[in-house]
């Protein structure tokens, strides 16, 4: 399963002047998110904002499963994960058999139970909750506690990606909730929780929030792992990535997402580290098919060979990010690499253009009936990586007789669910990190309506094969379903993935533990400790 994450705001800055750093609290652990997060309720998160909602809110809540840093499955807020062989899984894949990990309270002492999780499942699928999406969780026909740590779900149907998904890194990153602090609480959509969650069962409390400045959080002494070493996070709401850096050099930070032009701004310094993190993020553009030229496969075939892709990824992200032909991460069981995408074939472009009916003319660019070839490119700015990436792809594209207007608006409007940019289709092309979740499950991009689908593209056969790919328990069928998938939207050219994004992270070099897993840097804050400076005289 998959969660779009504008998130993955691949940051370039220009090089500063090495700084000393301070002498910060070793007791403290700052990092800079780029915006205020929208929601600290793990049923609201906003999937474009991953790199802000998630990052916080994994600091308060666990899930049930998560990834470690090689992207494999490992069990958090459950025992164990439900398998066929353990008996959690039923022969027909239509029972689930969820044990939750004893000793696990909520930062006021409560236990977690199963009781908290059917409040939380209730929740989710009672209408009157604005939660994004109920995909998963509306093939469930009912669900039982005959304990207080152990859930027991009926599904209707199988649904391949439950135990991936379910109230952990699915299409949403749901996470279970208090039901003693919120049953009572007339509406879940104004809740005062959502600001001020006052339990947590995660590493960290909540303390504070000075929007547009910063979240406070402290140490969860409950943590069923033990009170973490670091007493008190920080997440500083730094917009601009120029002044992260400098932070980050000056020791105002301790960590931060950088992008890969960025190492030669921290070149020689030898108190910060970089570590490279496979991600989830496939990052790639969307054609909305519904609009004008982009309504003829010729012309995005033709776009797509266009784009040397080889090239962005060597000149715009030093190689580190490297070219990707499919929606599937390069982590992922599903990845067939005989799935290609179109390649780089100028002259094939501008044949299949001529074919199309668009012929050079005024300038050496492409008309139709007297009609301009000409498109509406968004971006947001946050993505620096994304806003060189619109350069090029603008001068790429001009130079087949395309005209391109860029146009930069901001991650929060682009990306809302109903009135953003994205929904209302008012691009022709998009630059979209996607963040695919533990599950290869694609449907949320590629189904008819569906609510990533932001291409407006509607193929019947690739709705009968998700839905076959979500049906089968045997991945090896799965395999072979999403790699048929893949193929079809490689030719028929409704998005163009372009590079597979490995993060480049640079940390204080006294900060142990941090190991981003491949979609959140925090979820091991838990094990976040910070050495002693050590005195030169």
């Amino acid at each position: 399963m998959r969660r779009t994450a504008a998130a993955a705001l691949l940051l370039l800055v220009a090089a500063c002047s090495r700084g000393a750093r301070t002498n910060a609290p070793a007791q403290t652990v700052r990092f800079a998110i780029a915006a205020d997060p929208t929601t600290l309720n793990p049923l609201f998160l906003t999937p474009d904002a991953a790199s802000v909602d998630q990052q916080v809110a994994r600091l308060l809540f666990e899930p049930f499963v998560d990834l470690d840093a090689r992207g494999r499955l490992v069990p958090v807020l459950l025992r164990e994960i439900p398998t066929r062989k353990n008996g959690g899984i039923s022969a027909d894949g239509r029972t689930i058999t969820y044990h939750l990990r004893p000793g696990v309270r909520w930062s006021d002492g409560v236990p977690v139970t199963s009781a908290d999780v059917l409040f939380t499942l209730h929740a989710i699928l009672d209408p009157r909750n604005p939660v994004r999406t109920r995909e998963g969780y509306d093939t469930i026909d009912r669900a039982v506690a005959p304990n207080a740590s152990t859930v027991i779900l009926h599904l209707r149907k199988p649904w391949a990606p439950a135990v991936a998904t379910f109230f952990s890194y699915g299409i949403e990153p749901y996470a279970v909730v208090p039901a003693h602090v919120l049953a009572n609480v007339r509406s879940l959509r104004t809740a005062s929780f959502n600001g001020d969650p006052q339990v947590s069962d995660g590493p960290y409390r909540f303390v504070s929030w000075r929007r547009g400045d910063r979240l406070t959080f402290a140490a969860n002494p409950r943590y069923w792992r033990g009170s973490p070493r670091i007493r008190r996070i920080v997440a500083r709401i730094v917009a601009d990535p120029g002044t992260n850096l400098t932070l980050l050099r000056t020791g105002e930070l301790d960590w931060n997402l950088i992008a890969p032009a960025q190492q030669a701004a921290l070149r020689g310094a030898r108190d910060i580290r970089i570590e490279r993190v496979p991600t989830s993020v496939v990052a790639g553009l969307a054609l909305n098919v519904e609009r004008g030229a982009l309504r003829d496969v010729r012309v995005r075939r033709a776009i797509a060979e266009s784009i040397d892709r080889e090239a962005i990824s060597r000149k715009i992200t030093r190689g580190v990010y490297p070219v990707a032909d499919t929606l599937q991460p390069s982590y992922s069981w599903a990845l067939d690499p005989r799935v290609r995408a179109p390649g780089y074939h100028p002259r094939r472009a501008d044949a299949l253009l001529r074919a199309a009916g668009w012929r050079r003319g005024a300038g050496g660019m492409r008309y139709k009936n007297g009609k301009k070839l000409h498109l509406l490119y968004v971006q947001f700015p946050e993505s620096t990586t994304g806003v060189l990436v619109a350069t090029f792809i603008q001068q790429a594209l001009r130079a087949r007789g395309i005209a391109v207007t860029l146009k930069s608006v901001g991650n929060a409007q682009l990306f809302l669910p109903k009135d953003g940019t994205l929904a209302r289709g008012q691009f022709d092309l998009a630059y979209i990190p996607w963040t695919m979740g533990i599950d290869p499950d694609d449907s949320s991009i590629l189904r008819c309506g569906a609510p990533e689908n932001y291409m407006r593209w509607c193929d019947p056969l690739v709705d009968r094969l998700e839905a076959r790919a979500l049906d089968a328990s045997s991945q090896r069928l799965r395999k072979r379903l999403y790699a048929r998938i893949e193929a079809r939207v490689a030719s028929r050219v409704p998005l163009l993935v372009l590079f597979d994004a490995s993060y480049l992270y640079a940390y204080d070099a006294r900060l142990e533990g941090f190991a981003p897993n491949p979609v959140l840097p925090t979820a091991t804050a838990w094990a976040w400790r910070v050495r002693p400076a050590v005195s030169r005289r």
